[in-house]
């Protein structure tokens, strides 16, 4: 009942039309575009920096956002963004080239950044009241329907079809374009109505953007480690495993889990503590890692381990999506909403990066199983410290 009061809100379900066309062309991209470059001749490293690559140019293009926004406004804003993120696939297609798939993953990047921007904002600034939770798992929901879709998907596209083909189907987000002018009539309409820092408003100062950044730096760091984690099993996944099936299966357990976790977890952390949550999830992403760890850890590869693992690792990877952002935006306060949510993308995008550029160099040094064992570490490590007394205190 409620979610279905949600989707009635002015502007959510442009929002989610929008979501779907761009997050579709970005899952099935992501793990296509480093096998079109291995298809080239690249090695593990150079596939990996496809990765890096795309989210290097989608922080930038974050970083740049707030200029922008005040500049064309957000709906001319978020149509950029599909069309950078859209048109550069069909160039892509043409050549398997490592610099212009780099160069095309690059352009792509910087559309991603502006979508992931401007869609936080909007289901911030389009949340009914007490209902921020709900909407944000909802739009979570869209981000995750395309990567549950496409990129479980991705193997068994790749060995059965033409893989330029592939690459150029993901234009799709330029369709997009048909949900931007409604939904930017309505996020303008929530802004006039006084919804803190929408692109009509001041920019804040650096002073009040530092102070912002202080207060959600619990939450960010949440995102990092379970991102980095995230990106090197979406990136590496069809290397690591003996079958493009069991691929396909991991991928599935991994994406499926994650949006199940995004939608539900929003509804929760509109009742219980986002603190709380978090303190929980990240343990569970520990523990999946060390699972995944233990079933690479040698030729004869334990299926039934690594899919538990993945499952593990899946729902804390879209559970602690939606409980961070909620934490972030709640603890920025609604003036400095764009902030809390540039902060949020660039620590979504970042780890994304980082996870794919360091389990490529540790698969290149030493093995896939080396490194996942590393990120548990590092991931149990901080989950240790989030559970002090007091973690589960609300902000």
């Amino acid at each position: 009942m409620h979610h279905r009061s949600t989707l009635r809100t002015s502007g959510i379900a442009s929002l989610l039309l929008v979501t779907l066309c761009c997050f579709s062309g970005f899952a099935l991209l992501l793990p296509v575009t480093p096998a079109w470059a291995r298809h080239g001749g690249a090695d593990e490293f150079g596939s990996g920096l496809v990765t890096a690559v795309l989210m290097l140019t989608t922080v930038l293009a974050q970083l740049a956002l707030n200029a922008v926004l005040h500049r064309l406004g957000w709906a001319r804003t978020l149509a950029l963004g599909a069309l950078l993120l859209g048109l550069p696939a069909l160039v892509q297609a043409l050549g398997d080239e490592l610099w212009l798939i780099l160069l095309t993953t690059a352009v792509r990047g910087a559309g991603f950044g502006v979508i992931t921007v401007c869609g936080s904002i909007a289901a911030a600034a389009l949340a009914p009241p007490g209902r921020r939770g709900a909407v944000i798992g909802l739009y979570g929901l869209a981000i995750a329907v395309p990567q549950i879709v496409l990129t479980p998907a991705a193997p068994w596209l790749v060995d059965s079809f033409a893989l330029p083909a592939i690459i150029a189907c993901g234009a799709v987000p330029v369709l997009a374009l048909a949900g931007v002018l409604p939904l930017g009539r309505a996020v303008e309409a929530a802004g006039l109505a006084g919804a803190g820092d929408a692109p009509q408003a001041p920019r804040p100062a650096a002073g009040s953007a530092a102070a912002t950044l202080r207060r959600v730096r619990r939450p960010l760091l949440l995102l990092l480690l379970v991102t980095t984690s995230g990106g090197a099993v979406l990136t590496f996944t069809p290397q690591f495993v003996s079958s493009s099936a069991l691929a396909a299966g991991a991928l599935l357990t991994f994406t499926g889990p994650a949006a199940v976790a995004r939608w539900a977890f929003g509804t929760l952390a509109d009742r219980l503590s986002p603190r709380l949550l978090g303190a929980v999830l990240l343990p569970v992403a520990g523990a999946g890692l060390l699972l995944v760890a233990f079933a690479l850890r040698s030729d004869a590869m334990s299926a039934p381990a690594l899919l538990a693992g993945i499952l593990l690792l899946g729902t804390a990877y879209g559970g602690l999506q939606t409980v961070t952002l909620v934490q972030a935006l709640d603890l920025a306060g609604e003036r400095s909403r764009t902030t809390a949510s540039v902060a949020w993308n660039i620590g979504f995008d970042a780890g994304t990066g980082l996870g794919s550029l360091l389990l490529g160099f540790s698969a290149q040094v030493s093995s896939f199983a080396m490194g996942f064992a590393a990120l548990a570490t590092v991931t149990l490590t901080a989950s240790a410290a989030l559970l002090r007394p007091g973690a589960g205190r609300r902000g």
